[in-house]
This record gives C-alpha cells, sequence and structure tokens, in this order.
C-alpha cells in the first residue's frame, strides 16, 4: 500500500478548491435572502442571482424549497 502525504489546510484548498474571496468575488456581499423581516433581500432576489453566488450568502430555507 502506498503512502499518502498528509495535506495541511492550504495544500487541500488548493486541490479541492476554496469558497474563499477569489470564488466570491463580484457576488453579494454580506447578503441574506428570505422571505420576512429580518432579511435583506426577497427569496426573489436569491433565485435570480448566478449559481456560482449562491454558496456566498445567507439563505433562509424557504428560498431553497419553496413548498415547504
Amino acid at each position: 500500500m502506498k503512502n499518502l502525504k498528509k495535506l495541511n489546510r492550504k495544500e487541500l484548498e488548493k486541490v479541492n478548491g476554496a469558497a474563499g474571496p477569489s470564488r466570491c468575488s463580484g457576488c453579494p456581499q454580506n447578503a441574506t435572502f428570505g422571505d420576512g423581516p429580518g432579511y435583506k433581500y426577497p427569496c426573489s432576489a436569491y433565485q435570480g442571482i448566478a449559481d456560482h453566488c449562491k454558496m456566498c450568502v445567507l439563505v433562509s430555507m424557504e428560498c431553497i424549497n419553496p413548498e415547504l
């Protein structure tokens, strides 16, 4: 069996990709999406953002699963 090298966090980010600033550039910052007074933007706005930005924002479950 081959010995595998343990990767530190920085090396692992290079392999898997990191959801850091470079991946979220151009996406809304500090945005919260949901229906209600505690959210900055409605669910309809969440549906309109780019797919790669959806992992960079906080979102209510109602926006992801509208049937609930």
